[in-house]
């Protein structure tokens, strides 16, 4: 029997999207576990104007696709993997980990304690994409079931 194809990228991505979504929703009800890519109070004026025109919706929106996308392909890559929901979980939370690290770096002026839970806000996160992300895939291993003997 042949191996089983992981889910659609566009599947995954999807998923992986709305996820995000959600966190940054929830996320937004704190100042300190808000993204930085929301946090525009933080952001030096000719940012903070740019992306003011767009709006913190359109901007999350965007953002988390572009991460859904992100997560659907590593998800996709790391479909025979062993341990995938670990091995996905840390590689996203790094990911967020270092994006965030140098966003705060190098565009956002945020006091410590913002910046220290905006990332760590990031944890839950790709510990929820990891698990949304699994079951997905596990589905797609499983395969079709077999008929029944007659």
């Amino acid at each position: 029997m042949p191996p089983s194809a992981p889910p659609r990228l566009a599947r995954l991505a999807l998923a992986a999207t709305l996820v995000h979504l959600a966190f940054d929703t929830v996320g937004r009800a704190f100042t300190a576990t808000t993204p930085p890519y929301l946090l525009l109070p933080y952001m030096s004026e000719i940012f903070r104007d740019m992306l003011g025109l767009l709006g913190v919706d359109v901007i999350s929106v965007l953002t988390c696709a572009i991460n859904g996308l992100i997560a659907g392909v590593f998800a996709t890559a790391l479909f025979e993997a062993g341990r995938r929901r670990r091995a996905l979980g840390l590689l996203l939370a790094g990911i967020w980990l270092l994006t965030c690290g140098a966003m705060f770096t190098l565009y956002l002026s945020a006091p410590w304690p913002i910046a220290i839970g905006s990332m760590a806000f990031g944890l839950p996160r790709a510990a929820a994409l990891a698990w949304v992300l699994e079951r997905m895939m596990a589905r797609a291993s499983e395969g079709p079931p077999t008929p029944a003997a007659p």
